[in-house]
């Protein structure tokens, strides 16, 4: 008899510590998964390349071809065949722009983040938006 209550003391035990148990073993797999970013590629050598890794604070060459990818994200092309996604926040109209226009802040030849792009629809400028963020495009994902 002694021993079956033992048994159902320490079931009983498990049952109520049971979330307390999950969480311990779980809440560092939970914060790898929130803390970690996007894998986009590997090297030749395979490490990992993140979105963070491919972040740039400005792009210092003319931009020849501008393309729409969604509501907020821009994938321009520069004179060095080199492809960005400018990401945007503030902006509305983007998606019926013919044209941009890049507003730098202090250079000519570069712009950054915090530099205002316009779009230009059917002639006419819109509410300039405000750069976010800018990434470089790996080739392979083009």
């Amino acid at each position: 008899m002694l021993g079956v209550h033992k048994e159902n003391s320490m079931e009983e035990f498990f049952h109520k510590h049971l979330i307390k148990f999950t969480l311990i073993v779980t809440l560092p797999l939970w914060v790898a998964w929130a803390m970690a970013d996007e894998v986009v590629g590997h090297t030749e050598h395979g490490v990992a390349i993140t979105k963070k890794d491919l972040e740039v604070r400005t792009i210092r060459s003319s931009i020849t071809n501008v393309k729409v990818i969604d509501s907020r994200t821009l994938r321009v092309k520069t004179v060095k065949a080199k492809h960005y996604d400018i990401e945007l926040y503030f902006c509305f109209g983007i998606d019926f722009a013919q044209q941009f226009k890049f507003d730098s802040w202090g250079s000519f030849t570069s712009i950054s983040r915090g530099d205002k792009v316009t779009p230009i629809s059917f002639g006419r400028l819109g509410t300039p938006c405000v750069i976010k963020k800018i990434s470089e495009v790996i080739p392979e994902s083009i």
